[in-house]
């Protein structure tokens, strides 16, 4: 692996901040979230592409942040992968499609940072016809233009070349003008339509980036509760695709962040511990629930398939561009200390200690939950086995011997 910048703090008072872009962080989750669809699939890039063209169409002088963070982050409220393919429809069941935008205002309120874009995602899917139904709610109209972006990204069928398709789409968008959609933006879209440009550039992630580095490059500087909760949110999200793994995320990260205590690192590696067991698994939503869920024995192909969630990891925390040791230790958590981990079969003097203690705190966490094809196993069942690893050369035993000395602190005092 090349060699990997420096994670870098700043201190402001008493408090440490980190330098982070929100909008990077809403892509990364964005991204994980589209993982869902048959591996990888750009859907809340489109929409935040298509819904800011309107946007900036119809209200060139105001602020679009929101709209594009609010597009990114619409549908994190779905929990399965038959959920993301079945909204994919063109018409869905309303109280289908309400679950998922309750289920997204509540997640986002959640984070400080992204409690303005509730209202935006609940009700990205409020059909026109009903606004004036509502009595005591507004719908933004960032709200209803991401309604028509999303439907516009659900009739291009990646199969066909999309020039081909536009006529029928914007066809399509017209006939719902007035019930589904606000007949001001389908003008606007219809408008927008009739440039090939608009339709290539959908698809076009050089230009996205440019985009967004362009118009939205600012720095939201996060203070610690602020990325606490907004990885807090990245665990919840991975953590409820299975009932297995409620709360899978939050016991790594908080094995992790004891452990580094009980092992003397610094206060900052402590806090990095504990943010990388929030995101660890950020990945697995590549995963289908068939796997997750499977009681019996793995074949090959489905273990290979388990393998990429760790590159996923790697990668999506990599694009925020400053969050490397965050990336290691959360995509490394499978490595061992042999070379015989996965994805990238690094040796023991290329793990460092906050690699090894996440390597420990995951499997010590997954021991001590119920699973398909097994119950929790017991203390002394998790030591044996911990201990027949640190024998094989797989994981770190002075992490382990830390781990067994507090065990009851560390592994039982999670709340």
């Amino acid at each position: 692996m090349q060699e990997i910048p420096a994670y870098k703090t700043d201190i402001k008072g008493e408090e440490k901040v980190i330098s982070v872009n929100l909008l990077d962080l809403a892509r990364m989750l964005s991204e994980s979230v589209d993982l869902m669809e048959d591996g990888v699939y750009h859907h809340g890039q489109r929409v935040a592409y298509i819904a800011l063209q309107i946007f900036e169409e119809l209200y060139p002088a105001k602020d679009a942040f929101n709209l594009v963070l609010a597009s990114f982050l619409h549908d994190i409220g779905i929990d399965s992968e038959e959920k993301k393919k079945e909204v994919r429809n063109f018409i869905v069941d309303q109280q289908i499609l309400s679950k998922h935008t309750l289920d997204g205002e509540r997640l986002l309120g959640q984070v400080d940072l992204l409690k303005e874009i509730k209202a935006i995602v609940k009700h990205h899917h409020t059909l026109y016809e009903d606004i004036d139904k509502m009595e005591e709610e507004i719908v933004p109209i960032e709200a209803q233009i991401i309604n028509l972006a999303d439907r516009v990204d659900a009739l291009i069928d990646p199969s066909c070349h999309i020039l081909g398709q536009k006529n029928i789409i914007i066809n399509k968008i017209k006939k719902y003008s007035g019930t589904m959609f606000n007949p001001e933006i389908v003008d606007c879209f219809i408008e927008l339509g009739e440039k090939e440009a608009f339709w290539l550039d959908i698809d076009n992630q050089y230009v996205h980036n440019k985009l967004w580095q362009q118009r939205f490059s600012r720095k939201i500087i996060a203070y610690e509760k602020d990325i606490r909760q907004f990885a807090a949110l990245c665990g919840d999200i991975v953590d409820r695709k299975s009932p297995f793994t409620k709360s899978h995320s939050k016991r790594v990260a908080s094995i992790a962040k004891k452990l580094g205590q009980a092992l003397d690192m610094s206060e900052e590696d402590i806090f990095l511990l504990e943010i990388a067991g929030e995101l660890h698994d950020i990945g697995k939503l590549s995963i289908p629930s068939s796997i997750l869920h499977k009681e019996d024995k793995l074949t090959g192909e489905e273990k290979s398939i388990i393998k990429q969630h760790t590159y996923h990891t790697y990668y999506l925390i990599d694009r925020l561009n400053t969050m490397y040791t965050v990336r290691d230790w959360a995509a490394l958590h499978h490595e061992k200390l042999d070379g015989s981990g996965y994805p990238f079969h690094l040796k023991a003097n290329q793990l460092d200690l906050g690699s090894r203690v996440m390597a420990v705190a995951d499997i010590a966490t997954a021991l001590s939950e119920d699973r398909p094809y097994r119950s929790r196993l017991s203390k002394k069942k998790i030591l044996d086995i911990l201990w027949d690893l640190v024998k094989d050369n797989k994981i770190d035993g002075d992490v382990v011997n830390t781990l067994e000395a507090n065990f009851d602190y560390i592994m039982f005092d999670f709340n």
